[in-house]
């Protein structure tokens, strides 16, 4: 199938223009996708440390606050009199300064406040109204004890016997002679941790599903779900950032979260000590990514209007360099069809305007080349024509003057000699039969002029030799002709040929040159006859179209030509004539 050349090259163009548009496309959404991923990754990264830091801080403060509570002279006058007053928790009135009850109150960090004096008598306040009052004595007392054998500040989270969640703080109290006198702990709530983690507001640079929570080594939620209602201590996390969180192995990559959903995150363990929970900073994957999908969206449809302007675009250009083609087509079918001459009025500055112009000076030079074959054609006729008939009128001439006038001198002999008798009669027939050997000796000296006998019978060589000894015998020309030619090496009709062309140049020099000597040299050389003809006559000036396309240089020039040979012509008034022809053997 054809395909046009303007349809290849828009499909060339438009193949060109949308691969282009597509590899910076590609490479623009690639590289935009990977900032964006980045810069969410930074984003939760940010935020996850914002969170743990306020997580820490947090705590911190209950460390300043549980030092604070063990050095009032009020905590030690209540270790000091459990045992006395036998307080306990359901009977607290005026049992607590209202110091420690307003100190405590005001932060909202704790739920209760256990005093346990040296004794393991335990004195318990609710601090929380909204927490319930069940208290698990051994687990104070338990924690009483890792608190004595550390001597420090002691955190933990204990599951108690009511499978609840606490998370205690408590120290040494020592009386002004540095002796332990008790412990005091603080139940520290849950809700003020919760209420960091989550923040259910889309200007937190966490849009509409990101969270930030916490994850304890048990794989439960310590902080509420955004997407899931009653979530804390009751939704299992146990997905890979909770894992390699645990395994001390902090990272971001994208994981199925606890909803099974592609999300981006950021996880950590906490670093508070006495506390095993992870912090996971998490946003889903979609709404990460669809400012990106927006952009794709974009780039594909800029493409699309992009490679709809190159279309039209490539097409213009297309048709532009398209029409001069169509045109120099259409030209070169008028000159097939031999329209010669033919010129396209384009101006182009370019390749294609080179090859307008150079279309213009082959239609010009067809067109003048043709007009000269057909003027050499009618000359070459004409000097044919008048071959022939200057032939036919010199053998008329010889005829007339020689052959007949001999034919009509032996016929009056014989006429005579039968009115005679005797020895006149003797004498007539005598003359007569020399009139017969003159005949034809005449006769045979036609011939020879039309295809002399020894070039059939001993070639070329012999022929042009015996042309020789005649000129030289019956002429003032000096003809010398040398050679290193094996006849054998020519056929007849290369051998008629370059004999005629001798003949013609010889004529001409007999004519026209004055000249004193002839010279004619065969060489063969690799298979390729070099034939060199010379005289030192008058010569002629070779530019003039006279002597260009004269009879018997055309004549000459037209035998090399049907011997598929070469031929070059040299001479100048007063130099002489030198024709140099190659022919192949």
């Amino acid at each position: 199938m054809r395909v046009p050349i303007s349809l290849k090259l828009i499909i060339y163009f438009l193949l060109l223009s949308v691969t282009t548009i597509f590899v910076v496309g590609k490479f623009s959404f690639n590289k935009a996708k990977e900032a964006l991923i980045n810069r969410t990754f930074d984003q939760l990264i940010s935020i996850r440390i914002e969170k743990e830091k306020r997580v820490q801080n947090f705590f911190e403060q209950c460390n300043n606050d549980i030092v604070n509570i063990a050095s009032l002279n009020d905590t030690r006058i209540i270790l000091e009199n459990i045992k006395y007053c036998k307080l306990n928790s359901t009977d607290s009135s005026g049992q607590i300064s209202n110091y420690i009850l307003g100190y405590l109150q005001a932060n909202k960090r704790f739920n209760r406040v256990i005093f346990i004096d040296s004794s393991s008598n335990i004195f318990t306040f609710l601090i929380n109204e909204n927490e319930d009052i069940q208290i698990d004595n051994q687990l104070y007392l338990n924690f009483q004890k890792n608190i004595k054998n550390h001597n420090k500040i002691q955190l933990c989270e204990s599951l108690t016997s009511s499978d609840k969640y606490v998370i205690n703080i408590g120290m040494n109290v020592k009386n002004e002679e540095k002796q332990i006198i008790g412990t005091v702990i603080l139940e520290i709530s849950y809700e003020p941790i919760d209420n960091i983690m989550f923040e259910d507001n889309i200007h937190n640079g966490l849009g509409e599903t990101g969270e930030v929570y916490l994850v304890g080594n048990d794989f439960l939620m310590r902080s509420s779900s955004r997407f899931i209602s009653n979530s804390k201590f009751e939704t299992i996390v146990k997905t890979s950032g909770v894992e390699n969180s645990f395994k001390d192995k902090p990272g971001e990559e994208v994981i199925d979260d606890y909803r099974e959903i592609k999300v981006f995150s950021s996880y950590k363990k906490l670093d508070v000590e006495g506390l095993n929970w992870a912090i996971l900073a998490e946003i889903d994957q979609f709404e990460a990514m669809q400012l990106i999908k927006n952009v794709e969206n974009n780039i594909i449809y800029l493409s699309v209007v992009i490679s709809l302007l190159l279309m039209g675009i490539v097409a213009a250009i297309s048709s532009n360099i398209t029409s001069p083609i169509r045109k120099l087509q259409a030209e070169t079918e008028k000159i097939y069809r031999g329209e010669y001459g033919q010129i396209i009025n384009l101006q182009y500055n370019n390749e294609i305007g080179d090859l307008i112009n150079a279309f213009n000076r082959m239609s010009i030079q067809l067109k003048e080349q043709t007009e000269r074959i057909e003027y050499e054609q009618v000359i070459r006729t004409t000097y044919v024509i008048d071959g022939q008939e200057a032939e036919r009128q010199r053998l008329s001439r010889e005829l007339h003057d020689g052959l007949a006038q001999y034919i009509l001198a032996i016929k009056l002999k014989l006429e005579h000699a039968l009115s005679v008798g005797g020895e006149k009669q003797k004498q007539l027939i005598e003359e007569t039969r020399n009139l017969f050997a003159e005949t034809i000796k005449e006769i045979r000296n036609i011939s020879n002029n039309l295809m002399p006998s020894v070039l059939s019978k001993y070639g070329i060589v012999k022929a042009l030799e015996n042309l020789a000894t005649t000129v030289n015998s019956d002429t003032k020309l000096n003809f010398i002709f040398s050679h290193n030619l094996n006849d054998d090496t020519l056929n007849q009709k290369t051998q008629i040929y370059i004999y005629r062309i001798i003949q013609e140049a010889l004529n001409n020099t007999l004519k026209y040159a004055e000249a004193n000597n002839f010279f004619v040299n065969f060489a063969d050389e690799n298979n390729v006859l070099f034939i060199r003809i010379e005289d030192d006559g008058k010569g002629f000036d070779i530019s003039q179209k006279y002597f260009r396309t004269g009879n018997g240089l055309a004549n000459i020039r037209e035998r090399v030509n049907l011997l598929s040979g070469k031929i070059e012509i040299d001479s100048a008034p007063n130099k002489g004539f030198l024709i140099k022809i190659s022919i192949p053997v």
